[in-house]
């Protein structure tokens, strides 16, 4: 008989937008593409030169390719580690930073909100998927504050007079509705 109180729990796969990977994938790509560009010049010179100093002095003295080009292969391949680990390590940081001050931004911009502002626009930074959700804020403030003014203009208009007590009861009930949506 099974317990039910022991449930296997399975892990959740958490997604991370596809939108806000690319630009990174692509720039991590450049990184090491650049690296390995750097390494091949590199080697290739350094390789070019050794071989001919070793078919100059007499390849014999070696067992094989590798001995010739071991310790400078080796210098090569930790500088290219190195460079690449660095190189990476400061877009990381950058990344960090960039979604730290878009994240920065949209919540100043909801606690904004939350307290009223409704004209001061987003400016969520220069990453792709920040930048489209402070768009979407901006449009739900824009289409507050066009309501609000919508409702003034109205209760402006109410407060004017001149129209019968039966018309003044269905717009007035029409606005309060219309400011439960607005603020609940």
């Amino acid at each position: 008989m099974k317990n039910p109180h022991l449930k296997s729990y399975r892990s959740k796969i958490r997604y991370v937008s596809p939108r806000l990977q690319g630009p990174a994938v692509l720039a991590f790509a450049a990184i090491i593409a650049t690296g390995g560009a750097i390494f091949w010049k590199l080697v290739d010179t350094e390789f070019q030169r050794v071989f001919l100093h070793a078919a100059i002095r007499g390849h014999y003295a070696f067992v094989s390719a590798y001995d010739i080009v071991r310790d400078l292969l080796a210098s090569h391949l930790a500088g290219l580690f190195v460079g690449v680990f660095l190189a990476g390590s400061v877009l990381s940081l950058l990344l960090l930073a960039a979604t730290r001050i878009g994240i920065g931004k949209a919540v100043a911009s909801l606690r904004a909100f939350a307290d009223r502002d409704l004209s001061t626009p987003t400016g969520t930074g220069p990453m792709g998927e920040f930048d489209r959700f402070g768009k979407k804020i901006d449009a739900a403030r824009s289409d507050t504050l066009a309501s609000v003014l919508k409702i003034r203009s109205e209760a402006a208009a109410l407060a004017s007079g001149g129209v019968s007590p039966e018309e003044f009861r269905l717009r007035w009930d029409e606005l309060k509705h219309r400011i439960r949506r607005i603020a609940p």
